[in-house]
């Protein structure tokens, strides 16, 4: 069914949604605070998003256009949760995250074992 392919970009945007809605004081109390934890968890949800994009579109350009638009929603997202805040820097760090998945996916999909080169295409 093709309407499954869109499960690991709506999962992945799940999660994406779920972490931007904790309260900025809750991150800060748990230790997820450090300006280094924030950086590389946008950019590996991205990076990851942006493959979960493929898989559904097939087409890199969609992928990377689509996962930048998502990080502009997800930025406005935060202006509505206490203590947290949009920031064009993580839009950046996001499109970052899935410009360096669809070069990836561009430039090395040939050499990808053959399991995961299927379950992408399929």
């Amino acid at each position: 069914m093709k309407n499954s392919r869109w499960l690991p970009s709506i999962l992945v945007m799940l999660i994406i949604f779920l972490a931007s809605s904790i309260p900025g004081k809750l991150v800060n109390s748990v230790g997820l605070g450090k300006e280094s934890y924030h950086i590389n968890g946008h950019f590996f949800l991205f990076f990851v998003l942006c493959i979960a994009y493929y898989k559904a579109t097939k087409s890199i350009i969609k992928s990377i256009i689509f996962t930048f638009l998502y990080g502009i929603l997800d930025e406005i997202h935060q202006i509505f949760i206490p203590l947290r805040s949009a920031s064009f820097f993580d839009i950046f760090v996001d499109t970052a995250g899935g410009l360096l998945a669809g070069g990836l996916l561009w430039k090395l999909q040939h050499l990808l074992p053959k399991k995961l080169k299927n379950w992408l295409i399929n």
